[in-house]
């Protein structure tokens, strides 16, 4: 798992190249610089925002082929390290997926890949998070400055509703113990 080239499919490697495209031509500023930025993200996004996917193949009409967007293996390789953890952090989290404590943490220590129901639901929250980053930040926008605006007004939502009770007091007692 995480060894070999991973390819966005269909409507995702639109998202996906668009939120890696640059939206200012002046100083070429981009939302993400590559798409394993995006593939890294995505799954934690999709799960925090309780957004699946399932896989798409929209075909572009010129050629009459499935829309793809990929990820160099060596690229996945050298992220794997980050990606299995946002795996693992999935799978012990993803209560509606397994609701068994043992097996969530089986799903992410002991066999780890060897389901392939398990890699496609961490698949699926991938695309809900290219969806829900596409949401966010690219749908609608269409100058520089409406995009700069999207970024800060998702990041203060992520804030608000995700961080919104944690006190840096609370962080720096855990660390103290």
């Amino acid at each position: 798992m995480f060894d070999k080239q991973y390819r966005f499919k269909g409507k995702h490697a639109q998202r996906v190249d668009m939120l890696t495209s640059s939206f200012d031509e002046i100083s070429s500023a981009k939302l993400f610089d590559r798409n394993v930025d995006v593939y890294i993200n995505a799954p934690l996004i999709g799960f925090l925002y309780g957004r699946t996917a399932e896989l798409d193949n929209t075909k572009n009409p010129e050629t009459g082929q499935v829309y793809t967007q990929n990820i160099m293996g060596d690229r996945v390789i050298y992220s794997s390290e980050e990606l299995m953890f946002n795996f693992r952090l999935i799978m012990l989290l993803d209560t509606n997926y397994e609701p068994n404590e043992e097996k969530r943490i089986n799903k992410a220590f002991r066999n780890m890949g060897e389901d392939p129901k398990d890699e496609e639901r961490f698949d699926s929250y991938v695309r809900g998070g290219v969806d829900v980053l596409y949401e966010k930040l690219i749908e609608g926008s269409n100058e520089p400055n409406a995009y700069i605006y999207r970024l800060f007004d998702f990041i203060e939502e992520f804030q608000e509703r995700f961080n919104s009770e944690i006190k840096s007091e609370d962080i720096l007692n855990l660390c103290m113990k």
